[in-house]
């Protein structure tokens, strides 16, 4: 019987074995805190032992094609408008700007209109600007993989985004089904851990039922307040926006309290330099520092260009971007996420066991700064009712 991992930090969700299972025995299914694992039917498994040989998380992913030492610049493009709806300072729009001109296919992260994050195929910039800004949940790849080859396979340039171990499971399938990658172009971006779908999802239920009214746009990183602060927005359907109340804020807190990540996160094999991707794209953290007069309130991307691929797309987007040359020890001071895995929040345990067994509003309540936003009301009654007390025993001794 196929066994695919021996525990859940050993699985990172790719789906590259579901995608390369030639009885599609294998389905994707969520676990009781909303990721997704792979679930093998072994009533038509064949144990032809593909889908444990193509797991990059456990058996280690190729970088043969990465360069000694990668360049690195701090990229800004030319338009306004695009790094304003950009997370950053819009490298992404650039590189599959250049993939579009070229007829080619893009491959990245959005929304449906529940708000659930699933990986979607693009052919013109409209769709392609969904894919725009960051995703702080899970994306759910279904059948991207297969949809990559079959775009490979008829020529067509692609260019997939997502977690470097997203890349990597890319790369691990493509390559056990023996497809011509020179079409393929990848990014990964520089990521601190993926958190749940069942936690945004319940996120977003409880915006609506506190504000009565239907979310029609949601911002993981608005820039409103500029780019060097984390301010989640919504936009609700009576056009109300909201990007200053506590309630707007909270997933971010749960997100940087590292409670509801993915447990592989914890053990991720990515959170180095050494990148699955052609090219590699974050937050410029520290530019303010290194490169002051670069610095700008609508945002600064790091580009890391790990392969000859990577280094030839930048040279074509050079007409649509500002850049200045960096180096991987500049651009890692302020990335954690490129020296090590985000460390287990030592409540995590008690978080998910608090929330499967009470619920959302109780865990926003106890673990985030939602269960504070009354302490001075109680403190004020607690004041009274030992007045009160202590008025009724003065009483009695009077008495």
């Amino acid at each position: 019987m196929m066994i695919l991992f021996a525990q859940k930090k050993d699985c990172c969700g790719c789906s590259a074995c579901k995608n390369i299972c030639p009885s599609n025995a294998i389905t994707m299914e969520p676990d009781e805190e909303g990721f997704l694992y792979p679930n093998i039917n072994h009533l038509i498994c064949k144990e032809c032992g593909l889908c444990i040989q193509v797991c990059a998380f456990q058996n280690g992913y190729d970088t043969s094609k990465n360069i000694d030492i990668p360049e690195v610049y701090a990229v800004k493009h030319m338009s306004d408008e695009v790094r304003q709806n950009s997370t950053s300072g819009g490298a992404f729009t650039a590189i599959s700007d250049y993939i579009l001109s070229h007829h080619g296919v893009i491959y990245g992260a959005g929304f449906d209109e529940a708000f659930r994050v699933y990986h979607q195929r693009a052919e013109t910039s409209s769709d392609r600007d969904h894919f725009r800004g960051s995703k702080y949940v899970q994306s759910d790849l279904g059948t991207v993989f297969s949809q990559v080859k079959e775009d490979l396979q008829n020529n067509r340039r692609v260019l997939f985004t997502g977690t470097p171990c997203q890349v990597a499971g890319l790369y691990t399938y493509l390559g056990k089904a023996k497809v011509n990658l020179s079409y393929l172009l990848t990014i990964d971006f520089i990521c601190r851990g993926t958190p749940s779908p069942k936690v945004f999802a319940d996120h977003i239920s409880f915006l609506e039922k506190k504000n009565k009214n239907k979310i029609v746009h949601y911002a993981f990183r608005s820039k409103v307040l500029g780019w060097g602060r984390h301010t989640e927005e919504i936009v609700f359907r009576n056009r109300k926006v909201d990007y200053t109340s506590l309630s707007s804020q909270l997933y971010k807190y749960l997100f940087h309290s590292r409670l509801c990540l993915r447990p592989s996160c914890h053990h991720c094999r990515y959170t180095n330099t050494n990148r699955p991707g052609d090219i590699t794209i974050g937050d410029y953290w520290g530019i303010d520092k290194i490169f002051p007069a670069f610095n700008d309130v609508l945002g600064v991307s790091v580009m890391i260009n790990n392969t000859e691929k990577g280094k030839a797309v930048y040279t074509d987007i050079l007409d649509n971007i500002e850049s200045i040359p960096s180096n991987l020890k500049d651009c890692a001071f302020k990335q954690e996420s490129l020296r090590m895995p985000a460390p287990e929040n030592p409540r995590r345990k008690a978080f998910w066991d608090d929330y499967l067994s009470r619920g959302y509003k109780y865990v926003l309540n106890k673990y985030t700064k939602y269960g504070k936003r009354n302490t001075p009301k109680k403190i004020i009654k607690r004041i009274l009712r030992k007045l009160n007390i202590l008025e009724t025993v003065s009483s009695a001794h009077q008495k």
